[in-house]
């Protein structure tokens, strides 16, 4: 089995992604910078930032992870920051319940494997940075948490908020959060007793500073630096001040690189025209909603609280912090592609755009399966897999041409009733239909009945091949997108994790293959 999987097989519809991995120069024109002018990228970054707002924005930082109990290493890399050469690797998701999906792990794997690589290219210091994105508000992305049982279904533990709407860091920890949490340590038994520890809340959190905690503890000794929008709020400032008195420049950036995309056939994933301006978050009730208008600038109206757009975000992140690479999902990837004009205007240098690595985890005894069917992992996760297909064609033919005669006789064997019945009562007839349907139908059953045991005495479990579409592929989508990284930590542990880090090559998306050995079932 190889050990990693064609990224074409399972982020088909991102075209610019899928573009852009294979280096294609069409998409490597919607940035500044690539590997090859790397160099020249940190020295220009290097020289951005004047000494104050690198006191300032290290203080904050320091003093949030020191909040949140961040370890040694951590709090060593934001004093490395202060160096005036240092640089960082970021990226960023909003808070999903005990840690999100997969994917959110694998983007933080690849932020700290990047900074390393990095670091030991420039020979300076580069530190790995994880934004919490605690001002969004889709709550509809974060309060949920999907693993799939021993029996193969999916399931969901989900809690309600009232306070809907608004910045998911105004969230506390509700009686809600507090009962999903017990019910998520209950359905699921850790391999490893004290890794369960990495996910519990302390005296004094809301729901941010917890999942901050949690990413802090997972990736201790990596160094992971944490650090929340609000925290930066501050510094921030006078940047939101121009982002209102520029607004109409920044749009026309962005329209500018809404029309090349589409002139050379990607999606347009910002509207120009709702994109590049603020949230305000409402102080009456704490609501956050998008400025559609022209405002008035902060000077005659401090009290107000704002944040960036999906669009301004990166310009005022790349403006408070000196990053040398942004690491991207393959959505953000494309909507980072309408972002150079803004660079340009702003005079900052862009990042170096890096796709985070993905992977999908199979266990030991599911890939022992599959090869046992002589099936390759990459050919289920495409769209058309039917693993009943593969039961049937399994089959002897000796098996199936006996129940196919079988169906036949029945309907043979009753057809001269048919015509008798309606003579007694036309609705007889009916009857008689149902009746062949469902003796056709039990036959059915029958069959698969047969064919899984005449499979089972060749080696081959027809419900563990079953299992493994849902677990690969859950709701038909990638696994890394839909099931918690909680669920897969209870099971596997975390080294694994730290093997993920160590392996991969770095200048090229890779989706690995995690085949990993359970230790324990799980109920």
């Amino acid at each position: 089995m190889p050990h990693t999987i064609d990224p074409h097989t399972l982020y088909s519809d991102a075209k610019f992604f899928l573009d852009y991995i294979e280096a294609n120069k069409q998409t490597a024109d919607f940035f500044q910078h690539s590997g090859t002018s790397l160099f020249r990228l940190a020295e220009a970054r290097e020289t951005l930032f004047s000494p104050q707002t690198r006191a300032e924005v290290c203080d904050a930082l320091l003093g949030y992870n020191q909040w949140i109990d961040a370890p040694d290493a951590a709090r060593q890399n934001v004093q490395r920051l202060r160096d005036p050469k240092a640089l960082c690797v970021i990226g960023g998701q909003q808070a999903g319940f005990l840690g999100g999906p997969l994917f959110v792990l694998y983007k933080i794997a690849s932020i700290i494997r990047t900074a390393a690589h990095l670091s030991e290219q420039l020979n300076l210091p580069v530190v790995p940075v994880f934004w919490l994105a605690s001002e969004d508000h889709d709550f509809a992305e974060i309060n949920h948490m999907r693993w799939m049982d021993e029996s193969g279904a999916l399931r969901t533990i989900s809690f309600d908020w009232e306070g809907e709407g608004r910045p998911i860091e105004s969230l506390p920890i509700t009686a809600a959060v507090s009962q999903a949490y017990r019910e998520a340590n209950e359905k699921m038994t850790f391999s490893v007793a004290s890794d369960s520890d990495l996910f519990s809340p302390v005296e004094g959190d809301n729901y941010c500073t917890w999942h901050a905690r949690v990413w802090s503890r997972l990736f201790a000794k990596h160094g992971l630096i944490l650090v929340e929008p609000r925290v930066l709020r501050s510094a921030a400032t006078p940047l939101f001040q121009r982002v209102l008195a520029e607004r109409v420049e920044i749009q026309h950036g962005l329209t500018d690189s809404s029309i090349r995309l589409r002139n050379l056939g990607y999606p347009v994933p910002l509207d120009p025209n709702r994109s590049g301006t603020l949230f305000e978050i409402l102080e009456d009730s704490g609501m956050r909603q998008l400025l559609t208008q022209e405002i008035a600038t902060f000077a005659s109206q401090p009290n107000r609280i704002f944040s960036s757009d999906a669009a301004t975000r990166p310009l005022i992140v790349d403006s408070l912090l000196p990053t040398i690479a942004n690491i991207l999902g393959p959505s953000e990837l494309a909507y980072h592609a309408m972002l150079r004009p803004l660079y340009e205007q702003w005079d900052i240098p862009q990042p170096l755009a890096i796709p985070r690595n993905g992977a999908t985890v199979i266990p030991a005894r599911g890939l022992q399966s599959l090869t046992d069917w002589g099936i390759d992992v990459a050919a289920m996760l495409l769209p058309n897999f039917n693993p009943a297909d593969i039961v049937k064609n399994a089959a002897s033919e000796n098996l199936r041409s006996q129940f196919t005669a079988a169906r036949d006789r029945i309907g043979d064997a009753l057809m001269p009733l048919r015509s008798f019945l309606a003579q007694i009562d036309p609705g007889l007839e009916t009857r008689w239909h149902q009746t062949v349907d469902q003796a056709r139908y039990q036959v059915d059953r029958l069959e698969d009945r047969a064919i899984r045991a005449d499979l089972a005495r060749r080696g081959l479990s027809v419900k563990a091949l079953q299992n493994l579409k849902p677990w690969l592929l859950p709701m038909d989508k990638p696994q890394e997108r839909i099931l918690s990284a909680f669920s897969f930590i209870a099971r596997y542990g975390i080294k694994w994790i730290d093997d993920m880090i160590a392996h991969g090559e770095l200048h090229r998306f890779e989706h690995q293959l995690i085949v990993l050995e359970e230790s324990h079932e799980q109920g």
